[in-house]
């Protein structure tokens, strides 16, 4: 029992000087100190954080870390540029021996500040000497910073925050923007731009529309600033004296108003000052105002100044003021009546005189409502121009082509201050080869008969040219052609002859002595016949023929007669019919082509001549047959012309062909499809199998007439509707007659079929960018039809996300815009007109935020211990997803493809995430962390008393769990539960019981339901091993006494000062052993010694001993199954 003692006081001895020991030897925690130490810190500014730490030996290496991440740094110090917001700490160490690390220095970083401009003074735009404040603000910053201005981008002088400018000049005018800066540290984002304009004062002018005056008028000034709008005072001088009001001089505003007398004669000029703003503008330049006498002067003057005016010529009287002024009216009077009611123009024109206008003339003057009389008058005379006399300068009255003649027209008085001009039927006569003029006298070198006709001449006044006379008294001169030329005629007279028939031409000349000759027009030289009439015995072909008259050297030729000689004419048989049908009527007419003359004509069939039956009837040219069987034929004419012996030739046979009893009717349609679709264009063909022409068509749509006349072949139905469904026949008629058709038509309308619009996918929600899939069918044969796609009633067209194929309409990637009501309509490929009707609408909606899948986990504790379950639930709105589940570190593995993952048994902590896909769109969700923490450990120790040990049968096992819970607690032997619940378990040692393995946990009614499984336990030789270890108490004890005088020696013989914070290794207890040595025992319960955390843990308890009993002395007891082994001197008994 006392051995006992001793070795516990030996290991608790150890253990306190170890713990001393430790307490000299660690090393201060380092301090953080920052450079430099602003209060803010920007992107910009670079960092250095030093490592301080109080003694530190040399060789000192040092640990930098960031949010708990280590650097790449070993240094004292650690540079950071452009740092970011984190917190930073470090630690010391020296070989094997480290400090603790720092408190956190954390770094907070602001983004660099932006300047901002403002204006202080209250306008943007100024007037020169105006002054400027401008300030430039950093928002929120405290520290002390420098200001530079630029203008325009060039930097200006100033360096404080506000700019000011005291006197505004034209250079000040631009864009101004400032920036800060931190004396070596960083330059702040340029401002703002603030525009200032400094405008030049302005020069008003002085306006009016009066320059002169005369005294009792009104004036009025205005002093006009251009594109200015300010509010203005106004100021007016007159000779350079301040003008201020008074009854004759009144301000209003910028205008100045003058009631004129003589003392308002003078220069006027006006300045302005800005209303609240030392601002004047220039003085205007100056305005000169004249100021008259009493009353204007009024003059009275003519234009033209011609004593005599003529009639129709233009005078105007000129009525004006002596004295430089404007702005009058005029009045004017022709004595003693008022020519004009109002006041007008100064001139007064007369544009065409009439002697109406002869008189004498005054007018009177008025401006600003008051009126002046002219002083003097003027007398207007007015006269008619004189008339001119026409004659003939020649002996004779009657003249015939190439005579000369002349023509005179004079007039009384100065003959050369006139100009004369010449007309012939009322048109002007100009010269030409013919005609000349000169003066008084008209000259026709070599008369025509296009110079006959009515002659006359009127005046012109050379200097007054709208003067001009009447026309004198009209002369007729008449040229006469010397000679007419001859006529010329033919007997018979007919248009044309036919070959062998007798012509005579005739030739004749008015007057005597005339003399004839006849030329052919091809033979000019050598006359056919000198008498006047030329005879062709027998016609063979056409001749053109001419006459001359002669009598003395003068020669007349005829115009040419063309005698035309043709051919007998060969006649044709025409008809509308080349067939017919017994019954019907047919008319042939023989036709000779471009002869009008009377024709006798014979008819032949089948070279018989035909005469005149029931069924054949002749008349003129026509031959009418009442078609029978026996008309079938070959027909044939020929003409005789009456009173000529003049035959044609025999025409041409033509054929008619007569048919059966009635014609065949055929009946179509076109297009020939079984089934016409409503809107299309459907035609029913009627036709005559034998080959005719000239039907007209009846259609009837069984019973009912169509159309209620005769008319096409074809019966149209541009648009079909249901309504014409029905069976069709058609009638045909001709000449009269009509004819049923044997056969009927059954015509099927039918709607277009309504195409069906789906989605093509299980879902039928959509997120932006998945691929939505939309189908248009109609039943039947799917390539016969092209689809229109409609979304919101408007046209779908293909684009980068739409594309169009067939029954198809693909969006590749869906976006909101893509929302809407869709529908779609087919149209027939190759019967255009055929569209259906559009499919029922169909809502596609596309959500603008697609939801991430929401995951959970059952049950939702916020983490979990070993071995408990864990189910794990991924939902995503919406139908068709599919679930795949994975870790956070091997996501190209799924663990699982169902909505829900379940962990039969946790073991570790993880991070877990799911997809949901449907298509080739996947969605992934937030992470999912499941914790998971080890259960609280049982630990099985040795509880046995000093009475039990001595004993060598009993042994007390302990089952603690150090968690502060309450718990139960369950024993196992060799895997079989024990019956018992307490914490403690004693067993007898037996031949069995030794061998076994003893193991515990705990069991408790909350979570967690129990604990880890402790280690196992093996009773075998333990009373044996103790007795052994009571055997060796005395060396033990020996050897601690020795370890304790040589700890104590080794504590005082260190520098203490220093205090360095070297950690023990585990060799300072037992030097002597070496690496090649087996450890001594004393060193090997040593090495076992507890780990700082326990060791904490059991001060905290206030259980030191105990816990080194419970951790070491076990472990030592476990180990001496091992053969006992001999270190220098010292032997360690081990059981076997």
């Amino acid at each position: 029992m006392f051995q006992i003692i001793l070795l516990t006081v030996a290991v608790q001895v150890a253990s306190q000087v170890s713990e001393s020991t430790d307490e000299t030897t660690i090393m201060s925690k380092p301090k953080i100190t920052r450079s430099p130490a602003h209060t803010v810190l920007y992107s910009a500014d670079n960092v250095t954080l030093k490592c301080e730490v109080t003694d530190a030996p040399s060789g000192v290496e040092y640990d930098w870390y960031k949010d708990s991440t280590q650097l790449g740094s070993h240094t004292d110090k650690l540079t950071i540029t452009e740092p970011g917001d984190g917190s930073y700490q470090c630690k010391a160490k020296v070989g094997i021996f480290q400090s603790d690390k720092s408190d956190p220095h954390t770094l907070t970083v602001q983004t660099i500040p932006t300047a901002k401009t403002t204006l202080v003074s209250k306008w943007a735009e100024v007037y020169q000497s105006e002054k400027v404040n401008l300030k430039c603000e950093i928002q929120g910053r405290s520290e002390a910073w420098i200001y530079k201005w630029y203008r325009n981008g060039v930097s200006l002088q100033e360096s404080n925050s506000q700019l000011e400018i005291q006197s505004a000049t034209m250079d000040n005018s631009g864009n101004y923007t400032c920036q800060g800066f931190l004396q070596n540290r960083l330059n702040a984002e340029h401002s703002n731009a603030l525009t200032l304009k400094v405008n030049e004062r302005p020069v008003p002018q002085v306006q009016s529309d009066w320059t002169e005056a005369f005294p009792g008028e009104t004036v009025s000034l205005q002093c006009v600033i251009q594109g200015v709008s300010e509010n203005w005072i106004y100021m007016w001088f007159r000779d350079k004296e301040k003008i201020g009001s008074s009854n004759h001089e009144n301000r209003a505003g910028n205008n100045l108003s003058l009631s004129v007398n003589p003392s308002h004669d003078g220069a006027y000029k006006c300045q302005a000052e800005l209303q609240g703003r030392s601002v004047k503008t220039h003085i205007s330049p100056q305005f000169q105002l004249k100021v008259y006498g009493a009353q204007p002067t009024v003059l009275l003057n003519q234009d033209p100044t011609f004593p005599l005016i003529y009639t129709q010529e233009q005078v105007k009287l000129i009525c004006s003021i002596q004295e430089q002024t404007s702005n009058w009216e005029y009045l004017w009077y022709k004595v003693p009546d008022e020519v004009n009611s109002i006041f007008s123009d100064a001139i007064y024109t007369i544009s065409s005189a009439t002697l109406s206008h002869n008189g004498i003339y005054t007018c009177h003057v008025r401006r600003r409502g008051k009126q002046y009389p002219s002083t003097k008058s003027h007398n207007l005379t007015i006269r008619e121009p004189p008339q001119p006399n026409l004659s003939i300068e020649s002996q004779w009255k009657t003249f015939y082509e190439n005579e000369k003649v002349t023509l005179k027209c004079s007039i009384n008085g100065i003959s050369n201050e006139w100009s004369y001009e010449w007309f012939r039927n009322g048109t002007n006569v100009s010269k030409d080869k013919d005609i000349s003029l000169f003066g008084t006298i008209l000259s026709i070198s070599s008369a025509k008969t296009s110079h006959s006709g009515w002659y006359t001449c009127r005046v012109k006044h050379a200097k007054r040219l709208p003067v001009t006379t009447r026309e004198a008294e009209a002369l007729r001169l008449q040229i006469y052609d010397k000679t007419p030329n001859p006529k010329t005629g033919k007997h018979p007279s007919f248009e044309f002859f036919y070959t062998e028939e007798q012509v005579q031409l005739d030739c004749n000349m008015p007057g005597d002595g005339w003399e004839y000759h006849w030329y052919e027009g091809s033979k000019p030289t050598e006359p056919l016949s000198t008498d006047p009439t030329y005879n062709i015995s027998s016609a063979s072909f056409s001749h053109t023929f001419y006459c001359t008259a002669k009598r003395g050297d003068f020669s007349v030729r005829s115009e040419n007669i063309e005698v035309i000689v043709k051919e007998r004419p060969v006649p044709q048989v025409r008809s509308d019919w080349t067939e017919a049908f017994p019954g019907e009527t047919v008319s042939l007419q023989c036709v000779i082509q471009g002869v009008s003359e009377n024709w006798i004509y014979m008819w032949f069939r089948d070279m018989e001549k035909i005469g005149s039956s029931d069924h054949e009837n002749r008349a003129g040219n026509n031959l009418s047959l009442s078609v029978n069987p026996s008309h079938d034929g070959a027909y044939k004419c020929q003409a005789e012309l009456q009173g000529r012996s003049v035959k044609t030739d025999i025409s041409p046979q033509f054929q008619l062909k007569v048919y059966g009893a009635q014609p065949t009717v055929l009946l179509n349609q076109d297009p020939t499809f079984p089934l016409i679709y409503t809107q299309e264009q459907v035609k029913l063909i009627c036709s005559i199998q034998e080959q005719t022409s000239n039907w007209e068509y009846l259609w009837y749509k069984v019973p009912d007439e169509v159309n209620s006349i005769f008319s096409d072949a074809i019966y149209t139905i541009s648009s079909a509707t249901l309504s014409h469904n029905g069976i069709y026949t058609c009638h045909v008629r001709r000449r009269g007659k009509q004819y049923p058709s044997t056969k009927s038509h059954n015509l099927t309308i039918g709607e277009p079929p309504q195409p069906n619009l789906s989605i093509e996918s299980q879902w039928k929600t959509f997120y932006g960018n998945e691929k939505v899939t939309l189908k248009c069918s109609i039943n039947g044969i799917s390539n016969e039809w092209s689809y229109e796609w409609f979304r919101n009633g408007t046209n779908v067209s293909k684009d980068k996300d739409i594309s169009l194929f067939g029954t198809i309409l693909s969006i590749s990637s869906a976006k909101t815009s893509h929302s809407g009501w869709y529908t779609c309509r087919g149209k027939h490929a190759k019967r255009l007109p055929v569209t259906t009707r559009e499919a029922e609408a169909l809502r596609l909606q596309i959500y603008d935020k697609t939801p991430n899948p929401k995951t959970g986990k059952h049950p939702s504790f916020e983490f979990f211990y070993t071995e408990e379950q864990v189910q794990h639930d991924c939902n995503m709105p919406g139908d068709g997803w599919e679930y795949h589940w994975y870790e956070g570190s091997k996501p190209t593995e799924p663990l699982s493809t169902d909505p829900t993952y379940n962990i039969s048994s946790a073991s570790f902590s993880h991070t877990f995430y799911c997809t949901a896909k449907r298509g080739d769109f996947s969605v992934r969700s937030e992470n999912i962390e499941v914790i998971v923490k080890a259960r609280p450990p049982a630990v099985l120790t040795l509880e046995t008393e000093w009475g039990d040990i001595m004993a060598g049968n009993i042994l007390t096992l302990k089952c603690e769990i150090t968690d502060e819970r309450e718990w139960n607690y369950t024993w196992y032997e060799n895997g079989l539960k024990l019956n018992g619940s307490l914490d403690i378990y004693k067993v007898t040692a037996t031949e069995e019981t030794i061998k076994s393995e003893f193991k515990c946990k705990g069991i408790r009614t909350e979570r967690p339901l129990y604990s880890a499984m402790s280690e196992g336990f093996i009773v075998n030789n333990t009373v044996f091993k103790r007795k052994i270890l009571l055997a060796i108490s005395g060396c033990l004890i020996c050897c601690i006494v020795i370890l304790i005088i040589g700890c104590v020696i080794l504590k005082f013989t260190r520098k203490s000062a220093k205090k360095e914070t070297y950690r023990i290794t585990e060799d300072l207890f037992f030097s002597m052993a070496d690496s090649n040595q087996t450890a001594a025992p004393l060193k090997e319960y040593m090495d076992n010694k507890p780990t700082d955390s326990e060791m904490k843990e059991c001060d905290e308890k206030e259980l030191l001993s105990d816990c080194i009993s419970a951790v070491h002395v076990d472990g030592v007891i476990k180990d001496e199954d091992s053969p006992s082994t001999e270190a220098n001197g010292l032997t360690s008994f081990k059981g076997t």
